[in-house]
């Protein structure tokens, strides 16, 4: 160990406190005078030296980048970004980078650091191997033997602003969504194998973390910072009937679950709802629920309405049923009836074609003796009028005298005294 004048231990020369005006990492204090004053040295072969070692121990991609901004070394970590990581050396900064934009910017922050010798920070996307990363650049300056070069650090943050990205957009959908979104916190988290009972009671006193307007407008609320803290059980169904429709969803692994309910609002009014609940299992643990309630009470106003109009066209469907089958009685009856009289009226005519077919009729000019009244036939013989009048009908002749007659010829017996 060196020592001083007096014989005391002297401080080692990288714990030697010097004034600093600048950020810059002076390596020149660092390391001992004969190895910064052996000659020129190359930045490239900067992994030969303690510093270069301490680089690469570094589990964050590592590059130094010299005054014409391109990178002189990179070390292990960038690896990690990059399967081409060991050929980086050489290459422009600027390549890092996919749009003129970006480029523009990187190298006025760079170019910034190497006039200031100030510590810089950016964010922005660098294209590496084709791929396309967001990541944090920290810039910071370094000067040794005489030469300033930047050391860059690189985190990538893809993953992370992926997941800002979403959290981000999702909370934007959430806010807009037309349905009351809300999410309710366990505290603590409870085991999912706990008995159905203990995880119901513990899911009525989950409290809102957050929600939408939706939510809190549901609520009689302007802002879901109100409710806030706010019991599942306060905001949400929990009377005694709803209790089976709970312990069948914890039953089943709270998985997404739609069920109806009909609650007062907060103006006291009857209102109908779609629930769906969906768990927030993790590791075995229910950490929370998320709730999502929508207002049916038109649609179920609707469908009671529909309802009515059915059963009403459904009564009097059944009365004109009635009215139909009462008629098509009445025309059945009035059928037979018909058939009846028609098959009476054939009998009728049956028996009168039978009688005409008996009755012989007499027509035209018969010629007749006005003396003795005897009727010329078609022959032109002269036959009494009996005998003439029973061979052309069916009628016969019994003989008898008028009175006239009978006078006439039997004055004895007929004529008065």
């Amino acid at each position: 160990m060196p020592s001083g004048a007096s014989g005391e231990p002297s401080e080692p020369e990288l714990l030697t406190v010097s004034e600093v005006t600048t950020q810059s990492i002076d390596l020149d204090k660092l390391y001992t005078k004969d190895v910064t004053t052996s000659g020129s040295f190359d930045l490239s072969r900067v992994r030969d030296i303690s510093f270069g070692k301490l680089l690469e121990a570094i589990p964050i991609p590592t590059f130094l980048i010299d005054s014409s901004f391109k990178i002189v070394f990179a070390n292990q970590a960038t690896g990690t970004i990059s399967h081409d990581w060991s050929n980086m050396a050489g290459s422009p900064f600027a390549s890092l980078f996919p749009s003129e934009v970006e480029i523009l910017h990187a190298l006025s922050v760079l170019q910034q650091v190497f006039t200031e010798r100030t510590t810089q920070t950016f964010e922005g996307l660098v294209r590496i191997d084709g791929n396309i990363l967001w990541c944090r650049i920290n810039l910071r300056s370094i000067r040794f033997r005489g030469q300033r070069s930047v050391l860059a650090i690189i985190e990538d943050l893809t993953a992370a602003k992926k997941q800002l990205l979403m959290k981000e957009k999702y909370e934007q959908l959430v806010q807009i969504f037309p349905i009351g979104i809300a999410e309710f916190v366990l505290n603590p988290p409870v085991p999912a194998h706990s008995s159905p009972e203990d995880l119901l009671t513990a899911i009525f006193d989950a409290k809102l973390r957050g929600g939408n307007p939706e939510f809190s407008r549901e609520h009689g609320h302007p802002d879901i910072e109100e409710l806030r803290g706010v019991r599942f059980g306060d905001l949400l169904p929990s009377a005694d009937r709803y209790r089976p429709v709970y312990l069948r969803w914890i039953l089943h692994g709270c998985p997404v679950h739609s069920f109806e309910s009909a609650e007062k609002d907060f103006r006291n009014i009857n209102r109908y709802y779609e629930i769906t609940l969906v768990g927030n299992v993790r590791n075995d643990n229910l950490l929370g629920v998320w709730a999502m309630r929508l207002d049916i009470t038109r649609r179920k106003e609707t469908e009671q309405t529909l309802r009515a109009a059915r059963d009403k066209l459904e009564e009097r469907v059944m009365e004109r049923t009635a009215e139909l089958v009462e008629t098509n009685q009445q025309l059945t009856v009035q059928i037979v009836d018909r058939r009846r009289a028609e098959e009476q009226l054939g009998l009728l005519v049956e028996q009168l074609d039978e009688a005409l077919a008996k009755v012989k009729t007499l027509s035209g000019l018969l010629p007749i003796c006005a003396s003795c009244k005897k009727i010329r036939d078609d022959h032109g013989y002269w036959t009494q009028v009996e005998v003439y009048v029973r061979d052309h009908s069916d009628a016969d002749f019994t003989h008898s005298l008028c009175p006239e007659c009978a006078a006439r010829l039997y004055p004895e017996f007929f004529n008065s005294p």
